[in-house]
């Protein structure tokens, strides 16, 4: 299993209803290192589904500067398995916090 992130915009189109702009494809990565997220945000990384970017940027941040300056203590929650590590979780959080700060009015998306 995987999360898959997207950043999403409610563009008016001068129709009917607004159309869902996608702002920002985070991608997917794997759920194994769902610890490592949830230690550095204080919570899940679930939990961001449906909120606005500009909401999160605070989290992430922190998340991200979490993650960067105790290297050791995440590595040490790299999944036995081999599906996902350090690296790539941060990469992945890094890449959600630059798209919510580029989007901020953006609702993120996230399926799993």
């Amino acid at each position: 299993m995987s999360y898959d992130i997207a950043l999403y915009l409610k563009v008016e189109t001068g129709g009917p209803e607004p159309v869902d702009y996608c702002a920002a494809d985070i991608g997917n990565y794997t759920s194994n290192v769902s610890g490592m997220w949830r230690d550095a945000l204080g919570h899940r990384l679930a939990d961001l589904k449906g909120r606005v970017a500009g909401d999160c940027i605070t989290d992430l941040r922190r998340g991200v500067a979490d993650m960067e300056a105790r290297p050791d203590h995440y590595r040490a929650m790299n999944p036995p398995n081999g599906w996902g590590d350090y690296e790539g979780a941060l990469d992945y959080l890094r890449r959600l916090h630059v798209a919510c700060c580029a989007h901020p009015k953006a609702q993120i998306h996230i399926s799993h």
